[in-house]
């Protein structure tokens, strides 16, 4: 079954490798050389050169490129090999993100974990973010990159890789702050802060005052299209004010509950805000629930009850046909489990020990 689905999802891009997401990256990187990082927004240029690497192509709403400008810098590198070369480096690196992201940060051992690796690349998210050149796999590397430098005493650096992870696309992980800062992880939240900070100085300095206001231009214009919030709440609340205060009401409970188990895992925390990132997103497309990995490898680490392991097969499932069965059982499960991570995490059992006389 899952070799049908992967070859029913990527044969699209086997046949035309221009007719993903990654098109619009390489775009952005092409004006930056050709006209530029000023104008890596610029509706008129991204049009121009759609229009000569897709002749006959419509140029429809979704042609836009409204990533970070850090997304296009990482990809400069592939900007010799071509918009195709580009994109199929870009996949080999998003599988071996997906690979590290395993061995980091999976739970269990042998057969028990291997079998985690099968079913990531099996599952849909995954094959529909490969296929269309995300970096939802690179982000996710980064988020469990940072935990393990986190757990290994080298906070400065979790915080450092987290930030340079987040900037490609930061809704994926955007309550990740917030629940560092409540927990009281305050080193690697100051590491954060600088090195978001520096990208951030860098991408205002190099668009300037005219490529900011195109870059809110093509954002408003994206907030407003069904097609990017089609898996959000507003699916149930609309796409007005309603969506944006549930979102805002998440990150507070996410907050809270960080707060209460301040003491609790870096795994936890880390799992708590990846699942309130997704939940609570306001802009969200179904190759981004990818993130879910981690953190169902990292809230399993916590060894949770065998009821709550078993609820993530349902998030599973509701996510890989989310498409037939719509948004709504998804969110319902998605919930569910955001419920499970904001109560305060069961007591382990206690051991039986022999205490010498």
């Amino acid at each position: 079954m899952a070799t049908i689905t992967g070859y029913w999802v990527l044969l699209p891009v086997t046949r035309d490798p221009l007719d993903t997401d990654f098109t619009l990256v390489f775009i952005a990187v092409r004006t930056g050389f050709e006209h530029g990082w000023s104008r890596i927004y610029s509706l008129a240029l991204q049009h121009q050169l759609f229009t000569a690497l897709r002749p006959g192509v419509f140029f429809n709403d979704g042609q836009r490129y409204i990533a970070p400008p850090p997304l296009a810098w990482v990809t400069v590198p592939l900007y010799p090999l071509g918009p195709a070369g580009a994109f199929y480096t870009w996949t080999f690196i998003s599988l071996v993100a997906l690979v590290a992201a395993w061995w980091i940060a999976a739970p269990g051992s042998g057969a028990r974990r291997w079998i985690w690796l099968v079913a990531a690349v099996a599952w849909y998210p995954v094959l529909y973010g490969i296929a269309f050149g995300q970096p939802a796999l690179v982000v996710m590397l980064a988020a469990v990159a940072a935990w393990k430098l986190l757990g290994s005493g080298r906070p400065y650096a979790a915080g450092a890789v987290l930030a340079i992870g987040m900037s490609l696309k930061p809704q994926l992980v955007l309550a990740l702050p917030l629940v560092l800062l409540a927990a009281g992880r305050w080193r690697v939240l100051a590491a954060w802060a600088v090195t978001i900070g520096v990208l951030a100085a860098v991408s205002l300095i190099t668009l300037g005052a005219s490529g900011l206001n195109d870059y809110r231009s093509l954002l408003a214009e994206a907030q407003s299209l069904v097609n990017n919030r089609y898996f959000t709440s507003a699916y149930i609340l609309g796409p007005g004010a309603a969506s944006y205060l549930f979102q805002a009401a998440v990150l507070v409970a996410a907050a809270v509950a960080a707060y209460l188990q301040r003491h609790a895992a870096d795994s936890r925390l880390f799992a708590l805000a990846i699942v309130a990132s997704a939940f609570g997103a306001t802009y969200w497309h179904l190759q981004d629930f990818t993130v879910l990995l981690a953190a169902a490898w990292l809230f399993w680490q916590g060894d949770p009850p065998a009821s709550q392991r078993a609820w993530l097969v349902v998030v599973a499932l509701t996510v890989e046909l989310a498409w037939p069965l719509t948004p709504l059982p998804l969110l319902i499960a998605i919930a569910v489990w955001f419920a499970f991570m904001c109560a305060p995490e069961r007591p382990r059992r206690a051991r039986l020990s022999t205490i010498p006389a």
